[in-house]
Order: C-alpha cells, then structure tokens, then sequence
C-alpha cells in the first residue's frame, strides 16, 4: 500500500474502539502494548487485534534475547505493510490463520477480515499490473516458460494513491519484497 492508502486503511481498521494495533509478534514483555494509530508501529508486521475477538493474548519467553513472541496470532489478523524505496514498493497483505483457535473466536476473526476484505475490494482495483521479469525477453507463454509479461494479476489489489503513485512515472514497479527480479507493472506502463 502506499503511505496514504495504508493511513486510510488504518482508520477503517480503528473505527471499531475495540481494535489496537500491535508493532509485530515480538514484545518486551509477556503483554503487548497496543496502540490506536500506525504511528507506534516502527516495523512492517502490525497486528491487528481486537478484545471482542479474544480478550487476552499470550507469548513465550525467549530467554537468548528477552523478548517475547506472541503464540496466539491466530487470534489476530496479520497485517504486513508496504515498504517503499524510492521507484519501488513491495506488496503488502493481510492474512489470517484461525485454524488453531476456538470456534467462536475464529468466527469473529473471519468476520472481521470479510469486513476489510470487502473495503478493500469497494475502494482498491485488481487486475491493473502485470508481473514481468525485465532481465529476460518479453514473450508468450511457450513449453517450459510462462509469459513474461504475465496476465493481469487479479490477486493484487491497488489502493487509490498507490494507482496515481504508479501512473506518474512509468518507472514505477510493486515487487514481493525487495530484492527480488519479478515486478509488478501497470499494464499500460509496459517496459
């Protein structure tokens, strides 16, 4: 996400009092502090949490380093934000895996990631970028290779500033995370 559309993200998720954000699974201590803004959140993995979901989560110590890693993510939803370095940004996402909770929380968890699934889908567009790795020809798909570029990918859904972001400078790309060769595109900014 871009800067802008992570902050307007940020207050869709907020707008629910019982929800807090927490800077990643790792904590100095046993209980996370939560916060009611993406300022406090210093890395790229924030937490979502709400009490109504589940009212307490728990870690386990690390004694190498005395810190604290949370053992109930599955009672969160995974939020990994975008990082921007300068012509590039990677993807950011939001996941969830209740496979390991009580029923009832897990419903509560699904619900709530339906909910900004759904934002999402009503306020970003999807199928507008297509992968390519530019370090070899552009060609169709043929026996043993696929396309390059790739079809537009439906799976990515690009909020409002990140689509003006891209659209002002051709040289503009989203890849999986930094170092990788694989870039995303938009379709009418080709390479």
């Amino acid at each position: 996400m871009h800067p802008d559309d992570e902050r307007e993200f940020a207050v869709q998720v907020l707008s629910d009092e019982s929800v807090g954000l927490i800077d990643g699974p790792r904590w100095r201590s046993s209980t996370p502090e939560t916060y009611r803004t993406l300022d406090g959140i210093t890395g790229n993995y924030c937490i979502i949490w709400s009490i109504q979901d589940r009212g307490t989560l728990s870690a386990r110590h690390i004694p190498t380093c005395n810190d604290w890693y949370c053992d109930s993510e599955f009672a969160t939803i995974q939020f990994l934000r975008s990082q921007n370095y300068g012509p590039m940004i990677t993807e950011g996402r939001i996941a969830i895996g209740t496979n390991n909770t009580d029923e009832d929380v897990a419903k509560r968890i699904e619900q709530r990631f339906r909910t900004l699934a759904k934002f999402v889908k009503k306020h970003y567009a999807n199928s507008v970028v297509q992968w390519c790795n530019p370090t070899v020809p552009f060609a169709p798909a043929a026996p043993g290779r696929s396309a390059n570029p790739s079809k537009p990918d439906a799976q990515v859904w690009i909020g409002p500033h990140a689509l003006r972001w891209l659209r002002q400078d051709e040289g503009r790309h989203i890849k999986q995370f930094k170092n990788a060769v694989v870039e995303a595109r938009l379709i009418e900014a080709r390479v």
